[in-house]
């Protein structure tokens, strides 16, 4: 009997609009146990809201459900249902039944709607002998699971580094569904086929760095599929362009820049003083030291916890792209001590070596902390 009610509503309502007479009079209060319908104007009424607007903001959208002018009878019965059809009628995304004595509920979809569907919903509330449904909200448009956001140009990315960072974004998902989790791919293309250079599974961050180095000059595309555990659905996004690592030329000498910021600490840098230094072609060993005004040895930059002290020739020191910072946290001194004790305030001095060479010096001022 409950479904025969649902039918008989939803129909009314599509076939109204079809012949383009439907105005607020289509939806009626009905009587369950007789032939009675009451005209629009008379109580009870149904109403669902959503904060959202034409486009979603989650694929696992929030409703309130108003239940107005059933009185004192109680209990109340409610019916949502979501479906990607006008008439809201099979297959429902969401359909839903609860039992309860208040007039104001709020529905949480616990699993996430379709990538990219168009939505429209509509619930059904019965007290007693009476029943009431709400007009019929959509379309509504869910948005889809994940977007690339860089490397992500149509007309192709160049790159200055050789493992660069990637960047996508999904929208909000509740916690019973989510979070989303991704399966990620780099390829490249050559005449005869398509072959994966890099793969990662079931990655739970919107940012990935490549952890390995990536061939200059040529070209790649990445590939990301989007998934919710325990969902069936699968969302495959490829980057509407290729990208292509230029390497920008090595350097022709070795030499070591001023420390920044300097003075350290300073409102854009609270914690420490940068590096950057260049070494040139064929490589070099390199030290760098802190030390007092006395000479005495204070914190060993280089070689740090890794023990590295032969760089290739290259540029280090600078943030790696994406990261937010233009300082690499190996070359950085936090005012302390090699045994980690806090420094006085004053004047140091960084001493730079390449393979044994004549030293080259950096006055630093810390201002303590």
């Amino acid at each position: 009997m409950q479904r025969h009610w649902w039918v008989r509503i939803a129909a009314a309502v599509h076939s109204a609009m079809r012949t383009a007479v439907y105005t607020a009079a289509a939806l009626a209060t009905l009587t369950v146990g007789g032939a009675m319908t009451a005209p629009l104007g008379a109580q009870p009424r149904v109403v669902v809201e959503t904060s959202d607007g034409v486009v979603l903001s989650t694929v696992s959208p929030r409703f309130v459900i108003r239940s107005l002018g059933f009185g004192a009878v109680r209990p109340l019965r409610i019916t949502m249902r979501v479906s990607e059809n006008f008439g809201v009628q099979p297959p429902f995304l969401v359909d839903t039944t609860f039992i309860t004595n208040d007039t104001v509920r709020v529905l949480n979809v616990q699993n996430a709607l379709p990538s990219g569907a168009t939505v429209y919903w509509t619930a059904l509330v019965e007290a007693g002998t009476t029943a009431a449904i709400s007009d019929v909200t959509g379309p509504r448009v869910v948005p889809n699971w994940v977007e690339m956001l860089d490397p992500a140009s149509r007309g192709g990315d160049r790159l200055d580094t050789r493992q660069p960072r990637f960047l996508w974004r999904s929208p909000a998902v509740s916690a019973a569904a989510g979070p989303f989790r991704y399966d990620f791919e780099v390829t490249t293309t050559n005449e005869i086929r398509t072959s994966t250079v890099f793969a990662a599974s079931n990655i739970a961050d919107t940012s990935f760095v490549l952890p390995v180095a990536l061939q200059a000059n040529t070209s790649y595309r990445w590939r990301l599929v989007a998934f919710l555990p325990g969902q069936p659905q699968r969302i495959v996004v490829e980057s509407p362009g290729s990208f292509v690592i230029i390497d920008p030329p090595l350097p022709t000498a070795t030499i070591i820049y001023q420390n920044f910021p300097n003075p350290f600490p300073s409102p854009a840098s609270p914690v420490g003083t940068c590096f950057w230094f260049d070494v040139g072609e064929p490589g070099a060993t390199i030290s760098l030291e802190i030390l007092d005004l006395r000479g005495n040895p204070v914190f060993t930059v280089i070689p740090a916890a890794d023990g590295q002290t032969l760089f290739p020739a290259g540029r280090y020191g600078r943030g790696t792209p994406g990261s937010g910072s233009n300082c690499d946290n190996r070359f950085v001194w936090e005012g302390l001590t090699n045994n980690g004790q806090l420094v006085p305030p004053g004047v140091y001095l960084a001493r730079f070596r390449a393979n044994g060479g004549a030293p080259v010096v950096r006055r630093i001022l810390f201002r303590g902390r």
